[in-house]
């Protein structure tokens, strides 16, 4: 079975690749994948109600015909946007994604709901995905008596190097970051559940720092942890960058898959990287990964994605491997693509 992961999906217009993929496309790895997984970033709805005075997002409905088309089988609506127009609207789109033959996952009537594993079977594979998202209001976050996204809030701290400080005006603080207690135990205790009915676990995970090349502390030890409760597969994004690639008791973690979709025309667009990536899981009879990989793309002109050039493909490996120094599983790249070892 050949599992599939790609990271944000911003469907704000008509897919060009949708209607006819380009040769270098990289629809055409999703057409091979016996599970294709993902973000999706965008409520695409009617409904207009902002939920917040920032950044607010919206796509035209009949969008989700797009969002089927490019292949996925299963999007996480859990995540900092899903939730810009209310729960109605998040349902909504929920319910037609469901109707396109398009899992929804991450959400829920209630917190016990929304942190539930979603079991799909390809071939003699059970998989169980397990989703939750770190950054995004509170208000769009489930409750024990609340419908929304599975949630996992994070503590945020600062340290002042004054040492640095004193011969290097500028040196950002030191930001130290930790998942909060009871939100993370809640989380694992779903991948665990998963383990016991499941072959194959993964965790689809929203998380980091917007534009951040590594990702964030709380990041890597959450991330483990998934790995110890039970997780085989951990597939994150939500930085909009490509982020190294873990490897954890057998086990590997993709940090961040950028933008594999991004039709944002706002103030900040300019400031979003064009790079992508695809991961590609080998799993075996039995739920056993036999093989990572993480194949390098860009967003063309109309912020779709297709296959990178080898002179791009290695800049965006150095970037990858620097950004993972001391904790990376080193990749060697062939073409456009970084295959890791599992030991």
């Amino acid at each position: 079975m050949l599992l599939v992961g790609v990271g944000d999906l911003v469907v704000m217009r008509p897919l060009a690749h949708v209607r006819r993929r380009p040769p270098d496309s990289l629809l055409h790895v999703l057409d091979g994948a016996d599970l294709a997984v993902g973000n999706l970033e965008v409520p695409l709805t009617d409904v207009d109600d902002p939920q917040r005075a920032d950044i607010v997002l919206r796509g035209d409905p009949a969008l989700v015909a797009d969002v089927a088309g490019l292949g996925v089988h299963a999007l996480s609506v859990a995540n900092n946007h899903c939730g810009d127009h209310g729960w109605a609207a998040l349902r909504g789109m929920a319910d037609e994604l469901e109707r396109a033959g398009v899992r929804p996952l991450g959400i829920g009537q209630d917190e016990r709901d929304a942190f539930a594993p979603a079991v799909m079977r390809r071939g003699d594979v059970d998989v169980a995905l397990v989703t939750a998202t770190c950054v995004g209001p509170e208000p769009y976050l489930a409750a024990p008596d609340r419908p929304g996204m599975a949630g996992v809030r994070v503590a945020t701290a600062y340290e002042t190097d004054h040492a640095r400080l004193a011969w290097e005006p500028g040196t950002p603080p030191q930001v130290r970051t930790a998942a909060w207690t009871e939100d993370e135990a809640r989380l694992l205790d779903s991948v665990a559940h998963a383990y016991g009915a499941a072959d194959l676990v993964v965790a689809v995970m929203h998380w980091g720092v917007s534009w951040a090349d590594r990702p964030a502390g709380y990041q890597r030890a959450l991330g483990r942890r998934l790995v110890e409760a039970g997780a085989g597969v951990v597939l994150g994004c939500h930085s909009h960058t490509v982020q190294g690639v873990e490897v954890h008791d057998g086990a590997p973690i993709f940090h961040g898959l950028g933008s594999f979709v991004f039709g944002y025309d706002g103030p900040l667009a300019p400031r979003m990287p064009r790079d992508t990536a695809v991961a590609l899981v080998d799993v075996a009879g039995g739920g056993r990964v036999t093989g990572v990989r993480l194949l390098l793309g860009r967003l063309d002109g109309s912020g779709e994605p297709v296959r990178a050039h080898p002179e791009r493909a290695a800049l965006v490996a150095e970037i990858v491997a620097r950004g993972s120094t001391d904790w990376g599983a080193p990749g060697r790249l062939e073409g456009d693509t970084l295959h890791f070892e599992l030991s």
